[in-house]
């Protein structure tokens, strides 16, 4: 049986460096469904800041949780896996804290910057969190102390930096991406 999977990007949305990943998982097997900030529109930032102005003019970090939220309660079947990134990641965390716990089977979650926000919400899904070294607005390894302590979350710190999945973030770490795809199509294989 394919394993459903939806990505959850971060503010750069879908472009280049997602579609990757996204072809990546697709060839592994996965049914791949995208929940982005932009409503699916390509998008080609020059940069980070460009990224992040557009995101805060076109959605937010509320209305991307209730998108997400909407989304997932809206999929025809629920998710085997779901990947969010940075601002997909905390608001994947968002909403699988508001939904039923059957709309998504287990996530993972790459580098949600904002999460320490929202440490009173408890998704009752399987996840993994994963962080870069470091994050400008918290000390990464209290974050994962305090995530470790709510039932079926596990958090752990990379190498890497925030980004580095994405090849259109200065961040971006082919090795650390290759590491943690492999991971994910493990994760998301048929079967």
């Amino acid at each position: 049986m394919t394993t459903r999977v939806v990505v959850l990007s971060d503010i750069f949305g879908l472009c280049a460096g997602l579609e990757r990943l996204l072809a990546d998982l697709s060839q592994a097997g996965a049914a791949v469904q995208l929940i982005d900030p932009y409503q699916g529109k390509r998008q080609q930032f020059a940069d980070e800041a460009q990224a992040y102005a557009a995101y805060s003019a076109q959605c937010g970090h509320d209305t991307y949780a209730a998108t997400v939220q909407q989304a997932l309660q809206n999929a025809a079947r629920p998710f085997d896996v779901a990947i969010g990134f940075s601002a997909g990641a905390t608001a994947l965390w968002r909403a699988l804290a508001q939904a039923d716990a059957g709309l998504v089977k287990q996530a993972v979650l790459f580098y949600p910057g904002q999460i320490h926000q929202h440490l009173a919400l408890t998704p009752a899904v399987q996840m993994q969190v994963i962080f870069g070294h470091s994050e400008p607005h918290f000390a990464v390894a209290d974050i994962c102390n305090q995530l470790q302590q709510k039932p079926g979350v596990t958090a752990v710190s990379t190498d890497y930096a925030h980004g580095f999945m994405n090849p259109a973030s200065q961040a971006f770490a082919e090795v650390g991406y290759q590491h943690q795809l492999d991971k994910l199509i493990c994760l998301t294989a048929p079967g």
